[in-house]
Order: C-alpha cells, then sequence, then structure tokens
C-alpha cells in the first residue's frame, strides 16, 4: 500500500536538525515559531504559539528569553517539549528536563534525545508492515495504540520511582529556604566585615 509506504518513510526519516543545523542567531518570538515545524518527527512539527511558549517559561520548563531573543538552546527545550507534551503532564516534563538538562551540557542532552528519538521511531516503524492490507489496518493500528498505552503506563510508574528518589521541594518551602539562606548568607558577611574593621 503506498499510503505505508509513506507513513514508513516519514517513520524512517523525518527528524529534528543536528546541533549544527539549529539557528547560531539569537531568534524573536515569531521567529522561534516558525522555526520550531523543521523541527518535525515522524510527519508531526512540535505545534507552539507564543501563548504556549510563554506558559512554558511560567511553568519552569523553559529559561527565560534573554531580552526577548532565543537562543539555540531554547530550540532544544521546545523540540523536547512539543514531543513529549503529547504523553506527559507539564509537571511531569518539569521532572525529567530539570533532571536531564544541566545548564551548559545542553548540546549533550539533544544528541542524547536525538538517538532517542531516532531509536524509537525506528523500532515502530519496523513494527510496520508494508505488506499490511485493508483489513488488517485497524489490527495494525489497535497495535501501536496498545504498545503505545504500555509504554505510558510504563513511563508513569518510573516517573513515581523517580518522584520517590529525588522529592520535589514544595515552591513555598523553596523559597523560605531560599530566603533563610539568603539571610544567613548576609549574616555572614556582616560578621565578616565587623571581624575586618575590628583587626584593622
Amino acid at each position: 500500500m503506498e499510503e505505508i509506504k509513506r507513513i514508513k518513510a516519514l517513520l524512517a526519516e523525518d527528524r529534528p536538525g543536528d546541533w549544527e543545523a539549529l539557528p547560531d542567531i539569537d531568534l524573536y518570538m515569531d521567529q522561534v515559531v516558525s522555526y520550531l515545524p523543521r523541527q518535525s518527527v515522524g510527519g508531526k512539527a512540535p505545534a507552539m504559539t507564543p501563548a504556549m511558549i510563554n506558559n512554558y517559561v511560567k511553568d519552569g520548563l523553559l529559561p527565560r528569553a534573554c531580552g526577548k531573543r532565543y537562543h539555540k538552546e531554547h530550540l532544544i527545550y521546545l523540540t523536547a517539549i512539543g514531543l513529549l507534551k503529547n504523553v506527559l503532564t507539564v509537571k511531569d516534563m518539569k521532572l525529567l528536563l530539570d533532571r536531564e538538562v544541566s545548564e551548559g551540557q545542553e548540546q549533550a542532552f539533544y544528541e542524547k534525545l536525538r538517538k532517542g528519538i531516532d531509536e524509537a521511531y525506528s523500532r515502530t516503524n519496523e513494527a510496520v508492515d508494508v505488506a499490511l492490507s485493508e483489513d488488517d489496518l485497524t489490527v495494525a493500528a489497535m497495535q501501536l495504540a496498545l504498545t503505545s498505552c504500555a509504554a505510558k503506563a510504563a513511563c508513569e510508574e518510573i516517573l513515581g520511582v523517580i518522584r520517590e528518589k529525588y522529592p520535589e521541594e514544595d515552591p513555598k518551602a523553596r523559597k523560605e529556604r531560599e530566603k533563610e539562606e539568603a539571610k544567613r548568607a548576609k549574616a555572614e558577611r556582616k560578621a565578616a566585615e565587623k571581624a575586618e574593621e575590628a583587626e584593622q
């Protein structure tokens, strides 16, 4: 079937560009939104609006723009978010991105993401039989949907294990802790200044 061949071709070939293919220049919001369709996977481009991007920043999934300009690193986050938002909650995406992407390591994360995309889509491509008859299409679609359900269930369980091992700090508690740490640091600076003055 020609349609199945087209699907297999998209699954096999349609991938986000590599690190060097990402723009080296800073982009404004409208440029980011128009660039993201180039980061498509399996024929599906990460659909984003400016409002969505702003919400991802507010939710802590995406670093703030630098003077209304977005860097290559922002495109990496948005590529991951565009894929993950179809199966994960914002809270779950934040958990994964916070644990996986560290400052200065965005390129390594992006290469790992691209490798994971390639492996997942290649496995799915292998599962789609080019010799499917019209009668087999519903069975094939059902099997792929069930595989997706099983993968999502396993993902949710693994996320639960991650949450248990690395409990998320309550935002109020974190603010209080940070405030206390700032107070303590200020008191230590004052004490050090007084000690210096006393020595002179």
